[in-house]
């Protein structure tokens, strides 16, 4: 027979334990993480569209790493990611990408060096001059589902997710974009676009957090049956 003390015994090494689990859980070192939509077209059409890719941003500690994802369809190309960096504490010169998985392909890297320049080769299809770029050369691309990650250091500099969310500068088309991508192949009939961000997506509770509310109901289910 189950005693109402016995009840309370067990109470009290749940109730450690639970406490223990939060204090793990939750003081434990996270990575910073900011997700974007690629979900707004803005060449050749203008408007919202369903995310055609997601690029997350995690801070490492010193550095920053970017995943890129194309969620673009079957046959999608994407060539390109441009983005946006804060200028006057980072400097440009110093920034270094690596760790590349580029997925396929030979790449180029761009960076600009001061935060009024205005290079080509970092102007979006007329709207907005960004900070940096990657993109792949030739007839190399991301897939659909493929994942492009690098990471982005400075000497001397602690970066984090939230130094590289700045919008590009006007270069006299219809916006300024957080982030911009340049995706070829779409179906129907092939065509292509470039499509960018205006905000941050809604990210997800880490894996460990969700592990802890499942232990919460988990260990509640226990205790309930303990009682009864």
């Amino acid at each position: 027979m189950i005693t109402q003390a016995r009840v309370k015994a067990f109470g009290k090494p749940i109730a450690g334990l639970l406490l223990w689990s939060a204090l793990s859980v939750f003081s434990a070192p996270a990575e910073a993480m900011t997700v974007y939509n690629l979900n707004y077209v803005f060449s050749p059409a203008t408007g919202a569209v369903p995310p055609m890719g997601t690029v997350t941003l995690t801070d490492l500690g010193t550095s920053v790493r970017f995943d890129i994802v194309n969620n673009a369809g079957a046959g999608s190309k994407l060539d390109s990611l441009y983005f946006n960096f804060l200028h006057g504490t980072t400097n440009p010169n110093q920034l270094v990408f690596s760790n590349i998985s580029a997925a396929t392909g030979t790449y180029a890297t761009l960076l600009a060096p001061l935060t009024t320049s205005t290079l080509a080769g970092l102007k979006a299809d007329g709207d907005g001059y960004f900070d940096g770029k990657f993109e792949y050369t030739s007839n190399n691309f991301l897939a659909n589902g493929q994942t492009l990650s690098f990471q982005l250091s400075a000497t001397g500099q602690d970066l984090a997710e939230s130094d590289f969310h700045f919008f590009s500068l006007p270069g006299g088309g219809s916006g300024s974009y957080i982030l911009a991508s340049h995706i070829q192949n779409l179906q129907p009939g092939g065509t292509s676009a470039w499509v960018g961000t205006t905000a941050v997506a809604a990210v997800p509770l880490p894996g460990a957090a969700l592990m802890f509310l499942s232990g919460l109901s988990g260990l509640a289910f226990v205790r309930k049956r303990f009682a009864a």
